[in-house]
């Protein structure tokens, strides 16, 4: 925790100096049993082309004292560069250092290509390809116990996204699949870091592929949205599906939202509820 507050201290007190223009963003989210989740990121659009944008986000999956030691936190900085006005290459990295015998590597590159500024009715609609690479090395089975050698492997995996914005309505969609894991996960081993698109809660599991969509009602105040997404546990033969829903206010450069994330880890057990605050202001 304690390098989570210097690196938003950084991004508050530093970042707004360096750039010609900048977004800082924060989410949390708490849930059940004392589930909490922070997520903080700052775009820094610079005057010769490129952006970066350094992010932060943490979890504990309860408030109780021992579990607060091993909470996770993950460190990530992209950058972008605007090669024409409608297309942007970028380049991922990220790093969740080993906590409750967890130990991530995640990298990977893009291309964001802008088809028009209005296409009949759409406007800016947009493809986003990715693909990357996240190294596991895991050191502890799902209940704690530590395991008797090392796991570790490698996901392969590509996305695709699209969004556009139809009259008043922003609407985007984005499919995930991993081409490929180095080793199978054995029994009882699961990913300590998964997030599902456009959600904030972070989930627990080795996915083998997810579809979201969201779309948002644009106003001059308020946004009303929501959120569904359909995705496989290695583990299970069955999709899992996760919903969310809120409303976003606009304050002039600033908004702020608030709603709810409903996650259903598995047939076998209870749906799991988050509530979630978010605040973005533009400098």
């Amino acid at each position: 925790m304690p390098r989570l507050k210097i690196v938003l201290t950084f991004v508050l007190l530093v970042c707004p100096w360096v750039v010609s223009y900048g977004q800082l963003h924060f989410a949390g989210v708490n849930g059940e049993r004392g589930y909490a989740a922070l997520r903080g990121s700052y775009r820094l659009d610079l005057d010769n082309g490129f952006i970066l944008t350094p992010a932060v986000g943490y979890y504990r999956m309860s408030d109780k004292e021992e579990d607060e030691a091993g909470a996770t936190t993950k460190f990530a900085l992209s950058a972008a560069y605007e090669i024409t006005d409608n297309l942007v290459a970028d380049v991922v990295g990220a790093y969740i250092p080993r906590r409750l015998g967890f130990e991530n590597w995640i990298y990977g590159a893009g291309l964001t290509y802008t088809l028009c500024y209005r296409c009949g009715p759409l406007k800016n609609p947009y493809i986003r390809a990715q693909g990357g690479q996240a190294l596991y090395d895991i050191t502890d089975d799902r209940a704690g116990q530590a395991l008797p050698s090392r796991f570790k492997t490698t996901a392969t995996a590509a996305s695709l996204e699209a969004g556009s914005e139809l009259g008043k309505f922003w609407l985007q969609a984005r499919y995930d699949k991993v081409i490929k894991y180095t080793h199978k996960p054995p029994q009882g081993v699961t990913s300590n870091w998964t997030e599902i698109p456009y959600m904030t809660a972070v989930v627990q599991g080795f996915i083998s592929d997810m579809a979201a969509a969201r779309v948002a009602y644009r106003t001059r105040w308020i946004s009303p949205y929501a959120v569904y997404a359909r995705y496989k546990y290695l583990e299970y033969s069955d999709y899992t599906i996760s919903v969310a829903g809120g409303l976003a206010l606009h304050l002039g450069q600033a908004t702020i939202s608030g709603g709810v994330e409903i996650f259903e880890q598995n047939r076998q057990d209870h749906r799991k509820t988050y509530f979630f605050m978010s605040a973005s202001t533009e400098f």
